[in-house]
């Protein structure tokens, strides 16, 4: 009794010390060598970047991922939620070059093709964060 006792101390103890490593940031995590996969049943949020010619979108393991568009996307950074039209079979293939981000505009609905999907990296947010101060000045 007393050793499974000791061992859940021990094995408490080294969780809560791992702790810290699990709340790392996301831009302090180093990008992937693997090439970027979107499942579209894994989103849980997004971003707008200055422009509306991408898209920050964050995964339930908090990987983050820009999406690029073909053009403009008009109106984004007006929408709460997005939705997204893909080829792939089912929610757990990956969004890819020529599927959709689709809003519900007032109009009708709203879409924006994708034209590269790639990691978002803290020198992608530096310079988004150029922009968005650049577009203040204006």
């Amino acid at each position: 009794m007393e050793d499974s006792m000791t061992r859940s101390v021990v094995t408490a103890a080294l969780l809560f010390a791992a702790a810290p490593a699990f709340a790392q940031t996301p831009a302090s995590s180093p990008t992937p060598a693997e090439p970027p996969c979107l499942r579209q049943g894994y989103i849980y949020d997004f971003q707008n970047v200055p422009g509306n010619r991408s898209l920050v979108v964050i995964d339930l393991a908090r990987k983050r991922y820009r999406l690029n568009f073909s053009g403009t996307c008009y109106n984004l950074q007006y929408h709460l939620g997005l939705g997204f039209k893909t080829h792939g079979v089912g929610t757990l293939s990956c969004v890819a070059k020529g599927d959709q981000v689709v809003m519900r505009d007032e109009v009708g609905p709203n879409w924006c093709v994708i034209k590269e999907i790639q990691y978002q990296t803290p020198e992608l947010d530096k310079a988004d964060a150029a922009a968005a101060a650049a577009l203040k000045q204006r």
